[in-house]
């Protein structure tokens, strides 16, 4: 949003709206898809040099957990607070910093749920919603199992003798 700043009243709070397409604004991820606009909802206030611009952003999306690959689709609400130097400025581009406090907030991985289990690694099920058998097929074959062998023989080695 570019705020033009001879728009403004010296200290008074000024409403702003606004509707932003997260694709023109490079905002969707692998994990992370919009399902409609970004509202802005804010209030700008100059004051002597300075510009302070708060509110919200305020989404629907789709995520999907870095764990078993399930879609969640939840409301997103991150509110923001942002100030501006006005000195010598004729309009005040708050575009970039509205983009990088969606993408700051934004987890490095999403998970479903705390607990997820995700997937098994053998057979792919999700382990949130089903058990399955591969867990029991590799207790037998663990793939350091020969490797406990050897500690064990080292160490009856050692206590014999």
């Amino acid at each position: 949003m570019k705020i033009v700043l001879r728009d403004l009243n010296e200290d008074e709070p000024k409403e702003l709206q606004a509707e932003y397409n997260p694709k023109s604004l490079d905002l969707e991820f692998v994990d992370l898809k919009y399902e409609g606009p970004l509202h802005l909802q804010a209030m700008a206030l100059k004051s002597q040099k300075t510009l302070h611009f708060w509110g919200d952003l305020t989404a629907r999306v789709e995520e999907i957990c870095a764990r078993c690959l399930e879609s969640v689709h939840e409301d997103v609400d991150r509110p923001f607070d942002l100030f501006y130097e006005t000195e010598d400025k004729e309009e005040i581009d708050t575009l970039n910093d509205l983009r990088e406090v969606l993408i700051l907030e934004h987890p490095v991985s999403f998970l479903c749920r705390p607990d997820c289990k995700g997937l098994c690694p053998q057979c792919g099920c999700n382990l949130n919603l089903e058990k399955c058998g591969c867990h029991a097929k590799t207790q037998e074959t663990k793939p350091f199992s020969r490797l406990d062998q050897i500690v064990r023989r080292v160490k009856e080695d050692s206590s014999n003798g």
